[in-house]
């Protein structure tokens, strides 16, 4: 399909809506390979940088794949997430890779903290239970991406729960699955998995600790291996 000129100042939040109402309509089909950045800034009447950007977030989203060499298509599953409305929305206002990092950053390391005050008894054989499952799963010989994935954010969310508020685990959820595709990236390229195991146990132990500046340190330790994916660092 060719995309028609954009009229609004905005031009990365409306090449990511050109493309999410496309998707909806059916005008783009998954594995669908998507025009040249030239063509695109033409049909667009964008510029490089514009079209760049959006597809960062685009990728970040698993709505579009780049096969070096190849050239961008639509994603063959695209995430449940993909084209969630909110997640839609809260992508953008996000207006680069750096504040997707911030973002997640202000939720892992705040609910951690908070955890680490709130967490009950109950709480804790459902955090070790997901920190397990992960690396037992990562330490396979062979791994699914979207499952060790899967088990990266239920560890993850095993925590934001412990807050024991509503509200941070809602948008932990929401946020955490609006990356889903991009940790899965980050994990599949992980020559190390043995580290992150360990930056997990260093995440519980931190945790269960009580011990808030180091929490923040090892959250940002861990997050540095996601943020090379989306292009930031902290």
């Amino acid at each position: 399909m060719t995309f028609g000129t954009l009229r609004r100042p905005n031009a990365v939040e409306d090449i990511i809506n050109t493309f999410k109402e496309a998707i909806l309509h059916g005008d783009l089909k998954p594995g669908q390979r998507l025009p040249s950045e030239a063509e695109l800034c033409e049909q667009l009447g964008v510029g490089r940088g514009s079209i760049r950007e959006a597809m960062k977030m685009l990728r970040a989203l698993g709505v579009v794949k780049i096969q070096q060499g190849d050239g961008t298509y639509i994603a063959d599953k695209p995430t449940a997430s993909a084209l969630n409305p909110l997640v839609f929305a809260l992508l953008l206002e996000t207006g680069s890779g750096t504040e997707l990092l911030e973002l997640r950053a202000l939720l892992e390391i705040g609910g951690y903290q908070l955890a680490a005050h709130k967490a009950t008894t109950e709480d804790w054989p459902h955090i070790l239970k997901a920190e397990e499952a992960f690396a037992r799963y990562a330490r396979l010989p062979e791994q699914d991406p979207d499952q060790l994935a899967r088990y990266d954010l239920d560890f993850h969310l095993s925590i934001l729960d412990a807050t024991h508020n509503s509200l941070i685990q809602k948008i932990g959820r929401t946020v955490e699955d609006m990356f889903f595709a991009s940790i899965r990236s980050t994990l599949a390229k992980s020559s190390n998995l043995e580290q992150l195991i360990a930056e997990h146990r260093a995440i519980v132990q931190a945790v269960q600790n009580g011990q808030t500046d180091t929490i923040a340190h090892v959250v940002r330790q861990h997050l540095s291996h996601w943020g090379q994916e989306v292009g930031a660092v902290l």
